[in-house]
């Protein structure tokens, strides 16, 4: 009976402990308010503060797991890459590269795309901009430079089709030629099963020159198959387009 009594005590006075425990765990490792005041500083355009505040929780081993913060990370370097004070983007050289890392491994850290949702807006802005950025490379055959911006794009999502085929062709021309072939078989897996579903407008743009300066790269080359397989690729994602009918006709397709 004493034994019996003795361990309802203790289990009353566990109680509250457990409670406590309970509660410990519910509490957010990262307080909605100062979510609020990164959001308010993003939209008031005090992107340094952003950076101040959301590293402390990525390089935090309690908090470092949390998606939001490289979200905002990421958002600020890019709005500061994107900016008109000369002096911030000077001070902030290769924002860009840092937009795109940042949000590499938010999408890692966001693994069940919980809120990625809330930013396909940026991410699409992101991609228009790391695509631009890599066509002037590819245009003055810088391919080197080229490559990591293409490889963040497919990082940030793995369907991203045109991705691949431009990293497989930047790779081509760096004569990386078997690891050029794997991503390239990659978009071609892509292609031949999910066609041009899910792709955003901006990837579509990136898919359609990433085919047109593939095909061409290659019916240069002499590969006039391989140049055509590109084009029936995507033959009905971009039915009567004249760009890509055009290097059909001129490589007798």
């Amino acid at each position: 009976m004493k034994t019996t009594l003795l361990f309802a005590l203790l289990g009353l006075l566990a109680l509250p402990l457990q409670s406590f425990a309970q509660d410990e765990e519910e509490k957010p490792l990262i307080p909605q308010e100062d979510y609020d005041e990164l959001l308010m500083w993003m939209v008031d355009g005090k992107y340094e503060k952003v950076l101040f505040k959301a590293i402390r929780y990525t390089e935090d081993d309690k908090t470092s797991k949390e998606p939001l913060p490289y979200a905002f990370m990421s958002e600020a370097f890019f709005r500061i890459s994107q900016s008109d004070d000369a002096e911030l983007v000077a001070e902030y050289d290769g924002a860009l590269k840092d937009a795109l890392k940042y949000a590499s491994k938010f999408r890692k850290k966001d693994r069940d795309n919980e809120y990625f949702a809330d930013y396909v807006a940026y991410f699409n802005e992101l991609r228009r901009a790391t695509m631009n950025e890599a066509e002037v490379f590819v245009d003055d055959e810088k391919f080197t430079r080229a490559k990591s911006y293409y490889k963040y794009l497919y990082v940030i999502d793995e369907g991203d089709a045109g991705a691949w085929i431009m990293y497989g062709t930047v790779l081509w021309k760096t004569k990386a030629r078997r690891d050029a072939e794997e991503s390239w078989e990659t978009a071609k897996n892509l292609l031949t099963e999910f066609g041009g579903k899910g792709l955003e407008d901006v990837q579509r743009d990136l898919l359609h020159y990433a085919v047109r300066y593939t095909s061409e790269m290659l019916a240069d080359e002499g590969d006039r198959a391989g140049a055509m397989e590109w084009l029936n690729l995507v033959a009905e994602i971009f039915p009567d387009d004249r760009e890509l009918n055009a290097i059909r006709r001129s490589i007798g397709g």
